[in-house]
């Protein structure tokens, strides 16, 4: 039996994007290290060196996914005024990530148990949605909005949002207009 190749470059970061891949392709059920070896070329013990087991690296996948993610949205308001401008370019910020990446929304919506309470806030939210949610919240303090209102203003943008990438990340829809010009129109 011929060895596996040892593996130059950062094998940590392609463990997670086979991950990523296998999951969005054959769900949860079927997922191991050792598949995640396989596809990435490697002894079926390599995986071990970065991820003590299958959870450390669905961890790993969701805190990396996680991570690029908040750097894009957190880019996107830098040095922008409360209000609209700011919604609107983490809007634009969240669907282009996503165009980018259409494999990370279907693993962290569908496959990562991750979940979001619309209805209050709390310690545990995911940081994108946080981050969304925060400047939402300035945004409709900044109008004038009644506090009892913010919640349903919250769920319409970030449906609107979440929404046009649930369309994007999908391959059976097809469009070949500018989404982000789409979340334009609608924020006008």
């Amino acid at each position: 039996m011929s060895e596996k190749p040892y593996h130059h470059g950062n094998l940590r970061t392609e463990l997670i994007e086979a991950g990523i891949e296998i999951i969005n392709n054959e769900g949860l059920n079927s997922f191991s290290l050792r598949k995640v070896a396989a596809k990435c070329n490697v002894s079926h013990t390599a995986p071990y060196s970065h991820f003590k087991d299958i959870d450390a690296l669905v961890n790993a996948m969701g805190e990396y996914v996680t991570g690029q993610f908040m750097n894009k949205l957190q880019a996107s308001i830098a040095e922008k005024e409360d209000g609209t401008e700011a919604v609107s370019s983490l809007g634009l910020a969240y669907i282009e990530f996503f165009i980018e990446n259409p494999q990370y929304f279907q693993f962290l919506f569908y496959h990562s148990g991750l979940t979001i309470n619309l209805d209050k806030k709390n310690p545990d939210d995911y940081p994108p949605f946080a981050l969304f949610r925060t400047t939402a919240y300035k945004m409709f303090e900044k109008n004038g909005s009644p506090k009892e209102a913010y919640p349903e203003g919250l769920a319409s943008l970030w449906s609107v949002v979440h929404g046009i990438v649930a369309l994007l990340t999908n391959s059976s829809i097809h469009y070949s207009g500018d989404w982000q010009q789409v979340f334009i129109n609608i924020i006008k």
